[in-house]
């Protein structure tokens, strides 16, 4: 819509002047009537398209405003279209280029929050962000397990009403006075084992001072290794010490300046030669044991005849058992076949009834049960032997753990036997159990998945 001209001025003049001639010559100009109405007419048109481009600027201005109010509240669709003439159509235009900028600006912004939403869920640490006064803005899924929150909404609450602990609350108010990175180690409950490490670093706020980030991450199981780690090289050092030094003063005294009677260097030799068997055996055991951690075993996958094994170890370990005062019997159907490796299943049947001779005074009896039941083949290797206490059983797979060590030593165990056995059954995808009940016997039950026969 143009803008009203300003050119009804002049026919406005003309009707005045028109009217005033008439005055004076009393009706004897007839033009001037002409000229009067001429005058009037454009006026009256322009002061309708006046009026018209009024409203209709009035009613654009409205729109506009309407559309920013949209804007404001977050509809970045809303969109303003005027005529091409109209003179704020340069605005709207204007306007919609801006709002379609923001809505690119807040599509992009949805997606990054959705990214970062996406990874920080994701994530098995926990995050935690609080501000400057400590109150809680960020929490992710791995944070409310770890500290034990449950579904409870913690954003906007202050850290010390979510994490009763005041350890962390000061390291936290540490971090947002001085902005240096702190790490402290927090225990959930002092009747477990569990530890928690939160290492918290120092974010900028947007009106300066610093906030703070904090990650979470349960280092009880990473805690619990090292200690067996640090268990591991001290009971390898025993081991590898006492036949040593066993072998050393032996020798000493073989080639001491007086030698000793010859029926007592036999002797001596038969110590040595005894101790040297017992640590080639255990070196033999610790190079099995890391290779089946390191998973550079060569595993084969073929059907295994439970029965069929389990007399071959039997007939295998009859003259040890006979030299024990025990009776080992086998016992199940024929035709039982898992799916396994034959050398590394004779290993773990050939360590479970060792350990059943071992621990079973004479007289007792030591029996391999073969058995089928939920896809699963078993073995059963019961004893009447002297059991395992209740606070042992969780142990007894650890490397070097004996519940009788005395025992364990003279028979010339390692303490590596079911450790061997545990990695082999995981790696041929098997499980194992035990039931114990000191002097009761002992009852370990393996099963691995049973192959299905067709048809």
């Amino acid at each position: 819509m143009n803008a009203p001209r300003r050119d009804w001025v002049v026919p406005l003049g003309l009707a005045v002047l028109a009217t005033a001639a008439l005055a004076v010559n009393q009706g004897s100009a007839p033009d001037g009537w002409v000229i009067l109405a001429v005058a009037w007419i454009w006026a009256i048109r322009a002061a309708v398209r006046a009026h018209r481009y009024a409203r209709v600027l009035a009613d654009n201005v409205t729109l506009l405003f309407e559309t920013v109010e949209r804007w404001a509240g977050g509809d970045l669709s809303a969109r303003v279209y005027l005529d091409a003439d109209d003179p704020l159509d340069a605005l709207a235009h204007g306007m919609n280029r801006v709002a379609e900028v923001l809505a690119e600006r807040t599509r992009d912004l949805t997606e990054d929050k959705e990214r970062l939403e996406a990874i920080v869920g994701s994530m098995a640490n926990g995050i935690l962000i609080v501000d400057r006064a400590l109150y809680v803005t960020l929490i992710n899924r791995a944070a409310q397990l770890i500290f034990r929150l449950g579904d409870q909404e913690v954003v906007g609450r202050h850290v010390l009403e979510v994490i009763r602990a005041t350890a962390i609350e000061n390291a936290l108010q540490q971090v947002t006075r001085n902005g240096t990175p702190v790490v402290v180690e927090w225990a959930p409950d002092p009747n477990e084992d569990t530890l928690i490490e939160c290492s918290m670093a120092p974010v900028g706020q947007p009106g300066g001072g610093y906030g703070a980030v904090l990650v979470a991450r349960d280092i009880t199981l990473q805690r619990r290794t090292d200690r067996m780690r640090a268990d591991f090289v001290a009971n390898v050092s025993h081991e590898l010490q006492t036949p040593l030094t066993t072998i050393i003063g032996f020798t000493e005294a073989l080639v001491d300046d007086v030698p000793p009677p010859p029926d007592q260097a036999r002797r001596f030799l038969e110590l040595i030669h005894s101790e040297a068997v017992r640590l080639s055996r255990l070196v033999d055991d610790l190079l099995a044991l890391s290779r089946l951690e390191h998973h550079s075993v060569p595993v084969r996958r073929e059907p295994v005849d439970l029965r069929a094994l389990a007399d071959q170890v039997a007939l295998q370990m009859t003259t040890r058992a006979a030299a024990a005062g025990l009776s080992l019997t086998t016992a199940g159907p024929a035709g039982v076949r898992v799916w396994g490796d034959p050398d590394l299943l004779k290993e773990v049947l050939l360590n479970l009834v060792s350990n059943a001779i071992q621990y079973t005074p004479a007289g007792g009896r030591v029996t391999v049960t073969t058995s089928l039941a939920g896809g699963y083949g078993r073995w059963e290797v019961e004893d009447t032997g002297i059991g395992i206490p209740a606070a042992d059983l969780p142990r007894i797979f650890e490397r070097f753990y004996r519940v009788d060590k005395d025992r364990s030593r003279r028979s010339g165990g390692t303490g590596l036997g079911l450790a061997i056995v545990k990695h082999i059954l995981e790696l041929l995808d098997g499980r194992v159990f035990v039931q114990s009940e000191p002097g009761r016997g002992s009852r370990f039950t393996v099963e691995l998945p049973a192959v299905q026969e067709s048809g």
